[in-house]
């Protein structure tokens, strides 16, 4: 399914039309909303299923979409024990009802996102680029019954011998969840699958011991906004950052060992190590070619810049996409190149990466990335270029969007590749200043 957020007045975004790729980057310049939308795309792909969008799901349903409702409570009804019975509806459908609970609830959405009544949205929907019908099937057994429809990869079972007699709840549900996957819009993305890397993960890393869980929860979640002038509430996507480092399974082993064995060798020059018998869940650095291993607060920014992360590959039972501000943050020029590289790879292993950088090294990184697969590169010239088939990516997987600071507001524009490459703007802009500055200096030294 392919789909666009429709974004308007939103911080100073003036208007955007965004549909992420596997890797989506958002550039420009500082202070034009890039961050804002990141945690907007991070809040719809962590929607709950009690998500404040969905809270009148029946009540649209029963007071506008009165047929639709009962054609599905028809169908869940009246099906046979033993049976399958199927109902399609267009896809359309789907999306208005979806687009008018956005309307109703759009701005208490926002507010949670950024725990402030202040921050608001003048327009959040979704477009679909192709209708399709979306087909529902109602099975019946013995003691349950099944509901799943497989455009929107939504199942569910609803036990007990009550079930069958509340036939509504199950008809909210069902339309709730096919709800979900046209807000996410994408297969896989539920609540806890999603994390945030904000740009302060530094500070934060270094001082989670001391925001300790139960008082991130009570001082900097505000749920009623009520004496919300005497507090300085973190937003959601900072408590969800702090709450998943705690929450770090870490006897579980996940597949990216290859990856993770590449950025301590390549990146960190050591091991991160979580947890231990003697200091609990602190996190250490070991570097290469020592034995004593370091408590995180004595070693470089790099080594801060990229434990969130590790520990986030190493240790993440759920893990589909991360939504990451400026990857770049601390990094060498050289290390910059070693970001892009990492990101492709992230993606060609499976997760969808959305990020905000002002690093022309990573974009140009990932537009020569994107010229190597396009020209099909053989793997000779790979081998001589330090690279493997896991480092290029196609063009398809990228998206890169531009965002332009004008003053009282931003604009928000999806670059189209010329040539098979992505040229920012903003980027070149800045090194042709900087050069004619330089050119001018040497003119007049020459003078």
């Amino acid at each position: 399914m392919e789909r666009k957020l429709i974004i308007e007045d939103f911080g100073k975004i003036k208007k955007a039309e965004i549909d992420i790729s596997p890797l989506t980057l958002f550039v420009g310049d500082n202070n034009s909303g890039k961050s804002y939308l990141l945690s907007l795309i991070w809040a719809i792909y962590a929607a709950e299923r009690n998500s404040v969008i969905f809270r009148d799901v029946m009540e649209v349903l029963v007071e506008e979409y009165a047929q639709v409702y009962q054609d599905l409570y028809d169908c869940i009804s009246k099906v046979k024990e033993g049976e399958k019975q199927e109902i399609k509806i267009p896809s359309s459908v789907f999306v208005e009802i979806l687009n008018k609970l956005l309307e109703r609830n759009k701005d208490k959405f926002v507010a949670g996102i950024f725990n402030s009544e202040q921050v608001t949205i003048g327009k959040l929907a979704v477009v679909l680029e192709q209708e399709f019908e979306v087909a529902i099937a109602v099975k019946n057994t013995d003691d349950a019954m099944e509901v799943s429809c497989k455009e929107g990869h939504f199942s569910a079972v609803f036990h007990g011998k009550n079930i069958k007699e509340d036939v509504g709840f199950v008809t909210e549900k069902v339309v709730e969840g096919i709800l979900r996957w046209f807000f996410k819009g994408a297969t896989g993305l539920h609540d806890r699958s999603t994390v945030y890397l904000p740009a302060a993960r530094t500070g934060f890393m270094l001082a989670k011991n001391v925001i300790n869980k139960v008082g991130r929860q009570v001082a900097y979640d505000v749920t009623d906004f009520e004496d919300r002038e005497e507090i300085q509430p973190f937003t959601k996507p900072i408590i969800h950052f702090l709450n998943m480092i705690e929450e770090l399974k870490l006897d579980y082993k996940t597949e990216y060992g290859e990856i993770i064995e590449w950025m301590e060798t390549v990146m960190a020059h050591g091991r991160i190590r979580y947890g231990n018998e003697l200091n609990g869940r602190e996190i250490r650095y070991l570097p290469d070619g020592s034995e004593q291993s370091l408590p995180l607060r004595t070693t470089s920014a790099v080594v801060t810049e990229l434990t969130p992360l590790l520990l986030l590959l190493k240790y993440r039972r759920s893990l589909k996409a991360i939504c990451y501000e400026e990857p770049e943050m601390c990094l060498h020029p050289g290390l910059q190149q070693e970001m892009g590289k990492l990101l492709v790879r992230l993606v060609n292993h499976g997760l969808s990466m959305i990020a905000t950088t002002h690093s022309d090294i990573i974009v140009q990184h990932i537009n020569n990335m994107c010229r190597l697969k396009e020209m099909d590169a053989p793997g000779e010239l790979l081998e001589k270029l330090g690279l493997t088939e896991e480092d290029v990516i196609s063009l398809e997987k990228v998206a890169i969007y531009q965002f332009t600071d004008l003053g009282e507001y931003s604009t928000v524009e999806k670059l189209i590749p010329i040539e098979g490459q992505f040229q920012v703007r903003t980027f070149s802009n800045a090194l042709m200043e900087i050069l004619e500055q330089t050119s001018e200096i040497q003119d007049f030294e020459g003078e």
